[in-house]
């Protein structure tokens, strides 16, 4: 400045002068600066625009300054101004008015949450999901509450520097953080918050989250949903089933249904009860317990009972290694060449077993079920087939059928069957219903059932020429359990109770309950079978909330609420004014000639920046000039 001729104090005024800290004209008019100022009217007043024009200093003679009056006029305009932009702010209504706003989003999302809870997911046009409601309202609570927080930490900015000097590098630190998160995790981190300015940013971090953790409150799940749909199930009532035979020993037999039941039942390795032909609409269904007329099986272990048999009687020598066993139950091996043997006993007009039996299976074997070939173990078994009544839980899931048999009742009574009750043979009672099994249906199926079920054996010899076969013999060369090489069975009948013994773990059992299963099956599919009706259910989505998540907006509201709460105190208690945020107000109150002078020889803004951190600065009121951020 030595070339404007001017003294320094003249200098210093000008100084002072260009950063609005003195008045623009000077009591003394000698002792003006040759500056050129022109007034500009007050609708031309925009911020950070230069009140004055300067030509140069050489000129200042050839162009007379305005009259003082014209420069104070000029300052009042700016003055004016000033208060005019920054008064705009000078109030929390905008941020409380955020506030709420993001409240009043957060407890929408509560409310929709509380209206679908439990409910089936909502059919909105164009697709709108909840999920959707929810974030877009998630969306306008998170873009609210950042309206008190940045402001909130910009005002914390002014009472850091009105409070005490303060590193001039803090405002920048501030703005960042009232700006993004990478600036709030660097105010936390660094330590140049302070308390209030640290929480305000930890809520700013922990606000991003909302949108995501109130999407996290619900959930869809999916439940059985009864719906108006015909839903039945077939209990037999009672059975007849059964054709006029050919002669006096065979009066009736059964209806092809009922055979074909039967050899599926010994046959197929499949679950009977699949046959069974229910209504189920939905593929999801229930019906309460009810009892239909069935057949059961049973069977009793004979082994303790077994003895040795020698056909002939005892040996003279006493060896017994060739002779068989037997059980008291009729049962027998004849030879240690036997290897299993069914003996069948139906029941008969004396009446020697109850009469809902339909057929009593006595098996019995020399090699054990398992362990080493050849091991053995002589065993015995009786099994039962009879008529008797189920209480069943039936159920269809997904199109599977499954029943769970609660309770069997059976009649064991015995009586002559040609006697007083033979029009009605097999009665069974269950609560209030009397369940019938016809005559007809009983003989035709006994009669049946003792061919069917011909007593016979396997035996395993060293020459096929040593075996004597018949017609119905079975050769085959077995490889099942324990048992190999060339077997010999007496019937197809007998092979599959020997296979089920050997090839399952309760074999015998497994093959009696099939067949007990698919001639039940038989029973309830009849003319005596009634429709049991029952309950259909689909599948329904529906929306369940998880309210512990929406703990977390709920909280970001009210820490925000707290935080804007404590900048309004301390804004009140020291007042301070309430410039926020405000750009201009940076630049209305800028550095003071001494902090500007220790930023002159540094050109780069890293330099600036670097020099900023050791450059003290507090904000003070200086008679006449207005708030000035002092270097101390």
């Amino acid at each position: 400045m030595a070339s404007t001729g001017y003294s320094s104090a003249q200098e210093i005024q000008v100084a002072r002068f260009e950063e609005g800290l003195i008045d623009p004209v000077p009591d003394d008019p000698k002792s003006r600066p040759s500056v050129d100022t022109y007034e500009i009217p007050q609708h031309n007043v925009s911020p950070g625009m230069s009140f004055k024009t300067e030509k140069s200093w050489s000129q200042a003679s050839r162009s007379p300054p305005p009259s003082h009056r014209t420069e104070r006029s000029s300052t009042s305009l700016v003055s004016a101004s000033k208060r005019a932009i920054l008064s705009r702010s000078e109030s929390w209504t905008f941020e409380i008015i955020s506030l709420l706003i993001s409240a009043t989003a957060v407890a929408g999302i509560i409310g929709i949450l509380s209206h679908f809870d439990g409910r089936p997911l909502p059919d909105w046009p164009m697709n709108i999901t909840l999920n959707t409601l929810i974030a877009l309202l998630a969306t306008l609570a998170n873009a609210n509450l950042a309206i008190p927080l940045q402001n909130g930490i910009s005002q914390l900015k002014w009472l850091r520097f009105q409070g005490r000097p303060t590193p001039l590098s803090d405002m920048e630190a501030f703005d960042n953080a009232s700006r993004g998160t990478w600036g709030a995790i660097k105010l936390i981190f660094q330590a140049r918050g302070g308390v209030f300015g640290s929480f305000g940013a930890a809520i700013a971090l922990f606000a991003l989250a909302l949108g995501p953790l109130a999407q996290q409150t619900a959930v869809y799940h999916s439940k059985f949903v009864r719906v108006d749909a015909a839903a039945t199930v077939p209990a037999a009532l009672n059975y007849t089933g059964a054709l006029a035979g050919n002669s006096p020993s065979t009066p009736f037999v059964p209806i092809l249904p009922m055979k074909s039941a039967v050899y599926y039942g010994l046959f197929s390795e499949s679950d009977p009860s699949a046959n069974l032909k229910v209504n189920c609409p939905t593929g999801n269904c229930t019906w309460p317990a009810f009892t239909t007329l069935a057949v059961c099986s049973s069977c009793v272990d004979l082994t303790p009972y077994m003895t040795r048999y020698c056909m002939g009687g005892t040996p003279a020598d006493g060896n017994i290694s060739d002779c068989g066993w037997q059980v008291p139950q009729g049962g027998m091996l004849n030879s240690s060449s036997t290897v299993f043997s069914m003996t069948s006993q139906t029941p008969d007009e004396t009446g020697n077993v109850p009469y809902t039996n339909l057929i009593k299976l006595v098996f019995m074997g020399t090699e054990a079920q398992n362990g080493p070939p050849l091991n053995y173990n002589p065993w015995a078994s009786q099994c039962t087939l009879q008529y008797c009544l189920q209480t069943v839980n039936s159920s269809v899931t997904n199109g599977d059928l499954a029943e769970n048999v609660t309770l069997t009742t059976q009649n064991m009574t015995v009586v002559d069957v040609l006697g007083p009750q033979d029009n009605v043979p097999v009665i069974l009672r269950g609560g209030n219903q009397t369940y019938t099994v016809g005559r007809a249906a009983m003989l035709g199926t006994q009669s049946w059932f003792s061919d069917l079920f011909t007593s016979g054996g396997a035996s395993r010899n060293h020459s096929f020429a040593n075996f004597n076969q018949t017609d119905d013999s079975v050769v085959v060369n077995l490889t099942v359990g324990i048992s190999s090489g060339t077997t010999y069975f007496d019937s197809d009948i007998v092979q599959t109770f020997y296979w089920d013994y050997y090839e399952y773990a309760n074999g015998l059992d497994k093959a009696m309950s099939d067949l007990a299963t698919a001639m039940t099956v038989a029973f309830r599919s009849s003319g005596g079978a009634a429709p049991v009706p029952g309950d259909a259910f689909i599948f329904e989505s529906y929306v369940h909330v998880r309210w512990g998540w929406i703990a977390f907006p709920v909280l970001a509201i009210l820490l925000t609420t707290v935080f804007l709460g404590a900048a309004v105190w301390q804004s009140r208690r020291y007042k301070t004014k309430l410039w926020k945020s405000s750009a201009l107000a940076t630049l209305f109150h800028g550095l003071d000639h001494e902090a500007r002078r220790r930023f002159a020889g540094h050109g780069s803004l890293v330099e600036k920046r670097q020099e900023a951190k050791s450059v003290r600065v507090q904000l003070v009121d200086e008679d006449g000039a207005g708030s000035l951020l002092r270097c101390s």
